[in-house]
């Protein structure tokens, strides 16, 4: 079995594929948003063409958009077998640069294996994808007293400044989503001080909700998460977000929105540095 590299021609039938693949929503997310032009930089790999059980999308270095991104791969598949192959081929992932690695659950014990074989895993995070459709999605009303405003540069420097997964390059990443006209959500108190945001992310997996200490308890995180998924819903027929395990007043918020766990969709993001 020979690994495969997606022309962009291949790109729409590929997409189709994973579609209603609802474990590989990122993958079809960023897929998709490569055919639109609202991002750049990736190529896709598969373990045979047309029929393919994996997929690896990695950066390219072409077109490369900001440094954070640049660092990212998705990894997806139920087969250790086809996935084998992706991952014993030096074209595929090149385990010599420093990578953050996206990782679908049945195959991570092996991901991992080839990591540490050739380099340091420095964390792992992992969480189930969670999903809703239009019909599920349940609307929440922005508290009274707040109003919604689009997302400026003092959201972005507190992202750059506190979300726990930052990395170099983030700012500019944020400010790559609000120009690439990605769904993104921030609210505002009356006197115009920043109290809640969240953002499409460039996989377009919905994430990044920050709520700030004085402003919790008022259900901003609630109202933020709902409309952000209903913008998203305009364009899409299902949206996701990641929730771990141990979030539990995350998956309380999220179920209570209508979003549902998939099946077997556990993804392991961890970073890999190089010897």
């Amino acid at each position: 079995m020979t690994p495969y590299k997606l022309s962009r021609e291949d790109w729409k039938e590929a997409a189709m594929i994973v579609r209603y693949r609802h474990r590989s929503i990122m993958v079809y997310g960023l897929l998709k948003k490569l055919m639109e032009g609202k991002w750049e930089g990736f190529e896709i790999w598969v373990d045979n063409w047309p029929e393919f059980k994996s997929v690896v999308m990695k950066p390219s270095g072409d077109k490369q958009m900001d440094p954070y991104t640049g660092k990212f791969y998705f990894v997806d598949s139920q087969d250790v077998a086809s996935m084998t192959s992706l991952l014993d081929d030096p074209r595929v992932i090149t385990w010599n640069d420093d990578i953050n690695l996206f990782v679908s659950d049945p195959v991570w014990p092996l991901v991992e294996q080839r990591a540490k074989a050739r380099g340091n895993i420095l964390w792992v995070a992992d969480a189930p994808i969670y999903t809703v459709s239009r019909d599920t999605l349940v609307d929440i009303k922005l508290p009274d007293g707040f109003q919604e405003v689009p997302l400026g540069s003092d959201a972005i420097s507190h992202v750059n400044e506190n979300w726990k997964y930052k990395m170099p390059g983030i700012d500019q990443y944020m400010h790559l989503l609000v120009e690439r006209g990605y769904p993104t959500v921030c609210f505002r108190d009356p006197t115009g001080a920043l109290a809640a945001y969240a953002a499409t992310q460039f996989d377009n997996i919905l994430g990044m909700l920050t709520v700030l200490p004085q402003f919790r308890g008022k259900k901003l995180g609630t109202a933020a998460m709902s409309l952000l998924a209903r913008k998203n819903l305009v364009e899409d027929d299902v949206v996701g977000v990641l929730v771990e395990d141990n979030n539990a007043v995350s998956i309380h918020m999220h179920t209570k929105l209508g979003f549902k766990p998939v099946p077997c969709s556990k993804v392991h993001w961890s970073l890999y540095t190089s010897p």
